[in-house]
């Protein structure tokens, strides 16, 4: 990647903004990850979201896709992501996890909530307070570079590239943590794998994922 390549979707982060943090940030060692195996079980059978391959009518992958990627589609939720395909589903406990799968030491974790009040593009510095607190909270966490502001398939918010303590296994893990805004909804995307040092060779398929979000119109909520 050249230093002055820019996002498509924001002129504030460049293109491979995980590739480029955790580039910058290998010299300068690792942390650890949150353990949320403890959270999983088995995904269901019959998975209420639709699941394809992501190709379109023409044959083609979808943008950002590679070609063996599985399309996530959650219409309650209102957004579809990709993820390799060789990577299992598994359910949280936490009802506001929409998607969880892990593959090969690492995981994709995407998570909705509800804040009570609308944030837009012009509300972003005040939400980095909420953004700098719930990394914080996750406790010895240290950064691999400053927040960047992002705008991931149309939503305007912030990437965290981080490392923190695995309690469970003593061991060291990455993250690269989106927090994304649309209305009052909250959507966190986390890209994490165990041990840290295999993060900056997973940083393009963490882009590449990324680049797949997108927002889709709503389902109303079952009576």
């Amino acid at each position: 990647m050249t230093t002055g390549t820019r996002s498509r979707f924001s002129p504030v982060a460049p293109r491979r903004w995980v590739a480029a943090g955790v580039a910058a940030a290998v010299v300068r060692g690792a942390g650890a990850m949150l353990n949320a195996r403890a959270l999983v079980a088995p995904a269901p059978t019959d998975p209420p979201a639709q699941v394809a391959d992501g190709r379109g009518a023409d044959g083609q992958v979808a943008g950002g896709q590679g070609a063996d990627d599985v399309r996530f589609q959650d219409a309650a939720g209102g957004f579809s992501i990709s993820y390799p395909a060789g990577w299992r589903r598994v359910t949280s406990a936490d009802p506001q996890v929409r998607l969880l799968v892990e593959g090969d030491g690492s995981s994709i974790l995407v998570r909705m909530a509800d804040l009570g009040m609308a944030i837009g593009p012009e509300d972003l510095d005040a939400a980095k307070k909420i953004t700098d607190g719930l990394v914080r909270a996750a406790g010895q966490v240290e950064p691999l570079s400053p927040p960047r502001q992002v705008t991931l398939g149309g939503l305007p918010g912030y990437l965290y590239l981080y490392t923190f303590q695995d309690a469970a296994t003593g061991q060291r893990g990455g993250h690269a943590h989106y927090f994304l805004f649309r209305g009052q909804t909250m959507i966190t995307i986390v890209f994490q794998t165990v041990p840290a040092k295999r993060f900056a060779a997973l940083a393009p398929m963490f882009d590449r994922i990324g680049e797949t979000l997108r927002a889709v119109p709503q389902s109303a909520p079952t009576p």
